[in-house]
């Protein structure tokens, strides 16, 4: 393996925080995002634990076209990670493979085109409509089981983002297309305002917590971490 591409697997590796939250089974867990920084990194550069449930999320699939002047399309999903190395038939080799890997695929991310990826229904049913629709070819052609949502921009409210988002994971699960979904919040008041409103009325179908650390300041003493007050508050309300 090449030092660039072990580097970029262990800066991910401290990244994200993972809490289980109502998923049952294994409680010793990795997840990985990859595909995000087109660096060439495969599946198969990272060390699979067999010991671990593994979790690769493919980073990222957007609701924005996928041109140079990319706009939001309202919930029709295109893939923006790296298929040249991480294709369906190398998701099918690696969970061949590794009994205890699963793939999933990441929502949103934090750009998209050289600007912001922002969260920008045109409404709820559309949205929804458009999303259920595209995101389950994506990940049937992929054979993924899960999704993360890692949307940090916003030009919605925090209620038409809780609808959208938590009908959408309940919709996929109750048609068999994922078996888990995961958010990924931080320390940012808006995105903390949007994710606490999902998780207070959808958090019974939501199984982990990615909380990202990297998203504080460099240099953040331990003294400086909201974690616990904010892990607390997000992880106390009982499914």
């Amino acid at each position: 393996m090449e030092f660039s591409k072990l580097f970029i697997a262990l800066i991910f590796i401290l990244q994200t925080l993972v809490f289980v939250s109502s998923a049952p089974g294994n409680s010793n867990l990795f997840r990985e995002y990859i595909g995000a920084e087109f660096k060439n990194v495969k599946f198969s550069d990272l060390p699979i634990d067999k010991n671990v449930e593994f979790h690769f999320i493919l980073s990222f699939a957007i609701d924005y076209t996928t041109s140079s002047s990319a706009s939001p399309t309202n919930g029709k999903f295109n893939i923006f990670w790296d298929t040249d190395n991480l294709t369906p038939s190398q998701v099918a080799a690696i969970k061949s493979k590794n009994s205890n890997v699963k793939v999933a695929l990441s929502l949103g991310g934090d750009s998209v085109g050289g600007g912001s990826a922002y969260f920008n229904p045109s409404s709820v049913n559309s949205w929804l409509s458009n999303a259920v629709s595209s995101l389950t070819d994506i990940i049937q052609e992929y054979n993924l089981d899960g999704i993360d949502i890692d949307y940090e921009h916003f030009q919605t409210d925090p209620d038409t983002f809780t609808q959208c988002i938590g009908q959408l994971i309940s919709t996929l699960k109750k048609n068999s297309v994922i078996s888990f979904a995961s958010i990924a919040p931080f320390d940012d008041n808006q995105v903390q305002s949007h994710y606490m409103a999902l998780w207070k009325s959808y958090g019974h179908v939501i199984d982990y917590v990615n909380f990202q650390f990297y998203a504080y300041d460099e240099g953040t003493t331990a003294l400086g971490f909201k974690y616990e007050k904010q892990s607390q508050s997000l992880l106390a309300i009982s499914h």
